[in-house]
């Protein structure tokens, strides 16, 4: 079947590439729709979406984005309508795929438009900044492909060639395989880390309920931010919210930060939550083990992941988070507290153990969630199973006549 596959770029710096992507993509019997996101010069070729339909899409003209002061300025306002003018072209239908091209200029705007776009949209950046420091975690859509041009686009050669002609066929396959996310069965989100052990009671019962189970590893932006997009795309019946601990990160300003927006797209969505403070007394660290602070218990897991123990003041900050979030949900909430413990290290003879800090945090949060929204403290550990048995019953009970 035929697709529509947008080719975003710079036209001013990058028409060269582009033309000789279109052909070979077209070659592939799909069709070809260039956006242009230049701000100098003109361009060579007349684009599907021109420059100027960009600059409009955010109330400014294209010659009054020339005449911006510098050129972080304009590319920003650029990056801002290509995101728009993207979205717009797949919610008319117009959109079937998205490969964009450039240099950091080009990168910026791509991946802008690429995070505009739903989980299940194919994206393919080609970049010569791709695999940088300059491009984050953050910057980069759930999703995406990221292909790293081993040599400078500035016209065609033998080796850029090799290297566009793979994004053609990338992008082409991509399309050809790809449709809408269709759950044939209702799908339940789960958090969870490594460290955690409750899947092995509460996949196995979802499953035998006639759910299908999308875990989430809850490590940062391509974890719990990648969870929040998801529900918020209206792809789960329910969520088992059980490892929250990057809201700590968020404060802490962790490793694995999500977000701030992390614990409540469920809430906005009106759909059944079981949440659990799973992973809530420490967060990772940002640097090499070597820099991690000497005044703390450290854990660390490997040269890339380095736990660092949460004071009790910090702990009773992410509960305070955690209840003015949970107050906003526009559907059911049950709170699970178990009370022995939240994740591996916290529990007896264990390094991040803290029956005080618990204490804190579960004193706050009660003082701050609102009367409506269900609290149960069960005297267990996270890892045991009569917290699975607990979430389930919890899960039960919300759901039941919602279906």
């Amino acid at each position: 079947m035929q697709k529509t596959i947008a080719i975003l770029a710079t036209l001013d710096t990058k028409a060269a590439e582009v033309a000789y992507i279109m052909d070979l993509i077209e070659a592939r019997g799909h069709r070809v729709l260039v956006v242009d996101a230049g701000v100098l010069g003109e361009a060579p070729f007349v684009p599907g979406v021109n420059r100027d339909v960009i600059a409009r899409a955010t109330g400014m003209s294209i010659e009054e984005v020339r005449g911006l002061p510098n050129e972080g300025q304009a590319i920003s306002i650029m990056a801002e309508g290509a995101a728009r003018v993207v979205r717009a072209l797949y919610d008319e239908g117009r959109l079937d795929a998205i490969l964009s091209v450039g240099g950091s200029m080009g990168t910026s705007v791509g991946l802008a438009a690429m995070r505009s776009l739903p989980v299940g949209v194919p994206k393919l950046m080609v970049s010569t900044i791709g695999f940088s420091p300059l491009v984050t975690p953050d910057a980069v859509a759930n999703d995406q492909v990221m292909m790293q041009v081993p040599v400078d686009l500035y016209g065609l050669n033998a080796i850029n060639r090799h290297s566009l002609a793979a994004a053609a066929a990338a992008i082409s396959a991509m399309a050809e395989g790809a449709g809408k996310i269709v759950a044939v069965r209702p799908l339940v989100a789960v958090t969870t880390r490594g460290i955690m052990h409750y899947l092995q009671w509460i996949k196995p019962a979802l499953e035998a309920r006639g759910y299908e189970v999308v875990v989430i590893h809850a490590v940062g932006t391509v974890g719990g931010g990648t969870f929040e997009n998801l529900v918020s795309q209206g792809l789960f019946c329910a969520v088992l919210d059980l490892c929250t601990g990057e809201v700590i990160e968020e404060l802490n300003g962790g490793a694995l930060r999500a977000g701030p927006g992390r614990l409540e797209a469920a809430g906005e969505m009106g759909i059944p939550q079981v949440v659990a403070p799973g992973c809530m007394e420490f967060f990772h660290w940002p640097g090499s083990p070597e820099s991690a602070p000497p005044d703390r218990k450290v854990h660390i897991h490997n040269s890339l992941v380095v736990g660092v123990k949460a004071t009790t003041q910090e702990m009773v900050a992410a509960a305070e988070v955690m209840g003015r979030k949970l107050n906003r949900a526009k559907g059911p909430v049950k709170v699970l507290i178990p009370l022995l413990g939240w994740d591996l290290h916290d529990q007896p003879g264990h390094i991040f153990h803290d029956p005080e800090g618990r204490a804190a945090f579960l004193d706050a949060l009660k003082r701050c969630l609102h009367p409506r929204v269900e609290i149960v403290e069960l005297n267990c550990h996270i890892n045991d199973q009569p917290f699975a048995e607990a979430v389930l019953l919890g899960l039960d009970t919300m759901l039941e006549g919602r279906l």
